[in-house]
């Protein structure tokens, strides 16, 4: 969404670097734990005048992310901060961060909330989203992007690495499949092109639906039992 949207995005290491290569090519610069915010922080102080984001992850914001989102607001930036929220430190081996609600060892603690966390250093305009909700996500980072206050977006939705979590995988609809490349360019490795069509792989897919938001000509259709189509 945010290539679509054209913003500049900062990165930093962790599993959305991927981000920087084909097919999404969304991430245009990429720099040790937490200097994506300190890195649009400047850009937008220096005067860059493009569309310009932060990408983090929830454990590389507790770890590194927190002094440069308090310098923003600080500093009267206007940058906007998107927060991946996926419910544990997934690059390293899924162990626990302070926003799961648990310690290394499995002990419940109190859960740190990172919308409260920023609204507590001062900034007004956060928002939660689903990930999957591809409008709302388009909404939102619009909405954000285009404000002239600084914000932080917090993307939130398990690791499915971590959580296991499967619906049944959508259908092609091969005689609405025109072929025209638009959900192949999510990346997703169950969609694979098979002659002048798209298919989805079973075995791979956990049946997330967003092929089923992207395609253009509703050809990916939900199955009944698939995170859009229901249970």
């Amino acid at each position: 969404m945010l290539q679509r949207l054209r913003a500049v995005v900062f990165g930093d290491i962790g599993c959305y670097t991927l981000g920087a290569l084909p097919p999404l090519n969304a991430t245009h610069t990429c720099g040790p734990m937490g200097a994506s915010v300190g890195m649009v922080h400047g850009a937008d102080v220096v005067g860059v005048t493009d569309r310009t984001a932060a990408v983090i992850g929830d454990s590389t914001f507790f770890h590194s992310g927190l002094s440069p989102l308090v310098n923003i607001r600080a500093n009267k930036g206007v940058s906007t901060t998107i927060v991946l929220d996926n419910r544990v430190t997934a690059m390293t081996g899924h162990q626990a961060n302070p926003g799961t609600g648990r310690t290394l060892m499995g002990e419940d603690v109190p859960e740190i909330s990172i919308e409260n966390v920023a609204r507590a250093m001062g900034y007004a305009k956060v928002d939660v989203i689903d990930p999957y909700d591809l409008q709302e996500v388009r909404r939102v980072l619009t909405d954000h992007l285009d404000s002239k206050e600084p914000s932080v977006v917090v993307a939130r939705a398990p690791c499915v690495l971590y959580e296991r979590r499967r619906w049944e995988a959508p259908r092609v609809d091969v005689e609405l499949c025109n072929d025209c490349g638009t959900c192949l360019k999510i990346g997703c490795a169950p969609l694979v092109h098979h002659e002048d069509h798209v298919e989805i792989d079973p075995l791979l897919c956990i049946g997330c639906d967003y092929c089923v938001e992207v395609c253009p000509r509703d050809a990916i259709v939900s199955a009944a039992g698939g995170r859009k189509g229901g249970a």
